[in-house]
């Protein structure tokens, strides 16, 4: 029997943690597969310094894109807190309304611990999952570089996969207050789906957009982005940035679960 709501949640959650991790996994190793292929297709770094403007701003640094640090960069570590967030979100959405929807609420309220426990050993259990998950991720695309004998920065794909965890973990912590507050787990996650895709808007049109970068300070994608660089060094600032706001959310969390009437 387990023994504490965290151990339970993450009981309950194995199935999809090795879903997302293998599926993960498979997705990095074929594109380290597949990288070979694109670096000898003919005039490639031309083509793609003949591109407007806009597109290459999407691209970042053209000349790193045909190495395979920085090949997985834009096909996998740009993109990642997106893929972990909708893991996060569709779990933290359901963490707490969840038990309403399913009919397990009086059970769970009915154990001897406190609303404010329960909330925190929810969120913690999600973000354990998600981390699980990246772990996995990891896993097969270092695998696949071994066996393929790729030139990857090893240091540069563990910190670039870490990287991608804060700014879900605080999409995710987002999910849990709507599902702390609201009538339903569809709500919460369209309330934290909606901000996710607006700040993704958002930084993309500030890559194409030159006159918008003093707002560059707000965007929570530019900090994830600035996190990490390609010797494998991950900075601090947007880890303590994401910590304090998700931080923030969990605890509006469990006051608002600790004051509402189930």
């Amino acid at each position: 029997m387990l023994t504490s709501v965290y151990l339970k949640t993450l009981h309950d959650l194995r199935g999809l943690i090795l879903t997302w991790g293998i599926g993960l996994a498979a997705l990095a190793a074929i594109n380290v597969i597949l990288f070979p292929t694109f670096q000898q297709l003919p005039d490639m770094i031309g083509f793609l310094k003949n591109l407007p403007p806009a597109f290459q701003s999407l691209l970042g640094n053209l000349d790193a894109v045909l190495t395979m640090d920085g090949f997985l960069k834009l096909k996998i570590f740009d993109s990642q807190p997106m893929i972990f967030s909708i893991f996060g979100i569709s779990q933290g959405a359901r963490a707490l309304t969840g038990e309403l929807e399913y009919k397990t609420c009086d059970l769970l309220l009915s154990q001897p611990i406190r609303r404010w426990r329960i909330v925190a050993e929810k969120y913690l259990a999600v973000i354990t999952a998600l981390f699980l998950v990246a772990i996995l991720m990891a896993a097969g695309m270092l695998v696949s570089c071994a066996a393929v004998g790729a030139s990857a920065n090893t240091k540069y794909l563990i910190a670039a996969t870490l990287n991608g965890l804060p700014l879900s973990f605080l999409f995710t912590a987002l999910a849990l207050l709507g599902s702390c507050a609201l009538a339903s787990s569809r709500r919460a996650a369209i309330l934290a789906g909606s901000v996710m895709a607006s700040f993704y808007i958002f930084e993309t049109l500030l890559m194409i957009r030159p006159d918008l970068a003093r707002w560059r300070a707000i965007s929570l994608f530019a900090h994830h982005r600035d996190g990490v660089d390609f010797s494998g060094h991950l900075s601090l600032t947007p880890f303590v940035v994401f910590l304090a706001a998700t931080l923030a959310l969990v605890a509006a969390g469990a006051m608002v679960y600790e004051r509402r009437n189930l």
